[in-house]
């Protein structure tokens, strides 16, 4: 099976309109499963204000299965540009892995980026070790609560 990828801002509104639904239900998968930490509309607003990047992988049908969305982020210290996957929800991840390459080609070759940061979850490392990525850091998360003693 022949997976496909497309960066949305490089389509047209007809090409994008049938493509919605399955955007949007690729959206609320990521969101359901991270639920402090991100919205479908704040997702949406990033991308149309051109703060980040939405990309569309689609099946041999044309059926969008993941919705990746990048970001590039300047380093301060460096200068350095980095290309950031901060969200991606849908489904086939582990088929769609060989497809980051050419999501690696325009941040190189058309925006200039030196690196591809990737945060995920202890089972990216397996996905992404073959591709060449390296296991860079552990966040470590607390919730606080206010002390009303």
């Amino acid at each position: 099976m022949t997976l496909s990828i497309k960066l949305t801002s490089d389509m047209t509104t007809e090409e994008m309109t049938p493509l919605w639904p399955d955007i949007m239900r690729c959206f609320e998968t990521y969101c359901s499963r991270f639920k402090d930490d991100e919205t479908v509309e704040n997702m949406l607003s990033q991308c149309c204000n051109g703060r980040r990047q939405l990309w569309v992988i689609q099946d041999e049908t044309g059926r969008v299965i993941l919705a990746p969305i990048t970001e590039i982020v300047k380093i301060d210290a460096t200068g350095a540009l980095r290309f950031v996957c901060a969200e991606i929800g849908g489904e086939r991840l582990q088929e769609a892995m060989p497809l980051l390459s050419e999501m690696e080609r325009w941040a190189a070759e058309e925006k200039g980026c030196t690196e591809f940061e990737l945060i995920g979850r202890k089972g990216w490392q397996r996905l992404l070790e073959p591709f060449d990525y390296e296991f860079a850091a552990s966040i470590f998360r607390k919730t606080l609560r206010p002390n009303h003693g």
